[in-house]
């Protein structure tokens, strides 16, 4: 199914044109534009992404501007057009703009459609002004800043044919003391039933992620995770007969799991998008490290500590998107089904989460968000034989899977693309869980920060 949509789309966009500005495949008969520059036609889905090519290009002589008149669908002079913005009729693009060559005619659809009246130079002046901001296409337009989801979210948005776009996230995530359910458990408690109490967990995340789009539809991804986990632990040993805490550290870093997926686009328009989701991930991270502690040197680390998954997993959702004048909002359910038993004797849980965000948009470079975050994940199945279910609780298959909810806070920067930086985005988030709902004894959560910059290669 795959291969076959992927050949669908790479064949449509073959035989669609594309707009010389956004890249998308020019659909909307109603509002396409061109621009003819040394004997060479362009051709536009809208009327903002004409004159957006045109102010990236201002040094370029054109020869010929034409847009296609509202009542006869043909293409007539954008210099001597009058211009309609009107929410009523939307563009592709979503800056509402209709040309008419007949003023008397554009002046009489104002009457029943509302919005306002331009002339070419007014309109240009008006995108001169706002740094191109007036188009606010949902993926396209990457210089939106809430265009893309919070930088926690991964595979929300499609690209236009033929662009690459290469990302580097980091995650922070600090886990420290301990629950058993929704309550908090003490280290006396934890001794009753194990050598060892987990005290703190600082995990380090570095993603490498690269995204190309064959076709408009199309949007072929990768990721590549570079993981190290630290953890604080506090033994209860016995000294000459006497009880005596022992504190110590392990460590485990190098590649976690590679995750190869797509996103195929349902439906989109310059308001509202919905597109499918999936991935395999390759068990490429180690689920074999060991580390020095004081029972034992070179000792097999817990399932917690390791990197991977020992498992080719498939994740599978959908994102949906919808954006306004000076907001927008998303929601993105993902699932992950574990495929089999890994060599070690067992298989992560199963796991469902759900993302449900929203963007304000404080200029034409900045934008504020709020997430919610839902997680649901199951209990390891089986177990490995090197560990001792009773030495620490990380060791124990009882002290995994749960339910949780996080917040989180965050911002996007973007830049016009008029600017010398429009192919890089940063993003920020800060958050922490309101509801954790463990099974056994878990360490809680606490923190986690998520940063992360995008650079549009082509």
């Amino acid at each position: 199914m795959f291969i076959l949509c992927l050949f669908f789309n790479i064949t449509e966009a073959q035989n669609t044109n594309q707009c010389a500005n956004c890249h998308m495949i020019i659909r909307d008969d109603l509002h396409k534009s061109s621009a003819m520059a040394n004997n060479k036609t362009l051709q536009f889905d809208a009327i903002e992404c004409l004159i957006n090519y045109l102010k990236a290009h201002n040094g370029t002589e054109f020869s010929s501007l034409a847009v296609t008149d509202y009542e006869s669908k043909q293409l007539t002079n954008a210099r001597t057009a009058t211009y309609l913005k009107s929410e009523a009729i939307p563009s592709p693009m979503g800056a509402n703009l209709s040309a008419f060559k007949s003023e008397v005619s554009a002046k009489q659809t104002q009457k029943d459609k509302g919005g306002e009246l331009y002339t070419w130079e007014e309109i240009r002046t008006k995108f001169e002004d706002s740094n191109g901001e007036i188009t606010n296409h949902n993926h396209h337009n990457h210089y939106r800043p809430d265009a893309h989801a919070p930088i926690g979210v991964m595979g929300d948005h499609l690209h236009p044919k033929g662009e690459l776009m290469v990302s580097l996230r980091y995650m922070n995530m600090i886990m420290e003391g301990n629950k058993t359910g929704s309550d908090n458990i003490g280290n006396t408690s934890i001794y009753n039933s194990y050598m060892v109490a987990p005290q703190k967990m600082n995990m380090n995340m570095y993603m490498l992620g690269i995204m190309f789009s064959p076709s408009e539809r199309l949007t072929i991804m990768a990721v590549q995770n570079f993981i190290k986990k630290d953890m604080d632990l506090t033994a209860l040993m016995m000294m000459d007969g006497m009880p005596m805490l022992h504190d110590f550290s392990t460590t485990s870093s190098v590649l976690g799991d590679l995750k190869i997926g797509a996103l195929y686009g349902i439906f989109n328009n310059h308001k509202t998008s919905f597109h499918l989701n999936g991935s395999v991930s390759v068990p490429v991270g180690d689920i074999e490290n060991y580390d020095d502690t004081p029972m034992m040197n070179d000792m097999k680390l817990p399932y917690a500590m390791q990197l991977g998954s020992g498992t080719f997993d498939f994740t599978i959702g959908g994102t949906f998107k919808q954006n306004f004048s000076n907001s927008s909002w998303g929601t993105q359910f993902l699932s992950i089904l574990r495929t089999r038993t890994n060599n070690e004797g067992y298989r992560l849980g199963n796991s469902a989460q759900l993302n449900i965000w929203g963007a304000y948009k404080l200029s034409s470079n900045f934008s504020v968000s709020a997430r919610f975050l839902g997680i649901s994940e199951g209990k390891i199945k089986g177990m490995d034989p090197e560990l001792n279910p009773t030495m620490v609780t990380t060791a124990n298959t009882n002290n995994y899977g749960s339910d949780k909810i996080k917040t989180f806070i965050g911002f996007n920067l973007a830049f016009p693309q008029t600017s010398s930086l429009k192919d890089l985005r940063f993003g920020f988030e800060a958050g922490a869980p309101i509801y954790e709902n463990y099974n056994g004894i878990q360490m809680n959560e606490d923190l986690t920060l998520n940063f992360g910059v995008k650079y549009n290669v082509l």
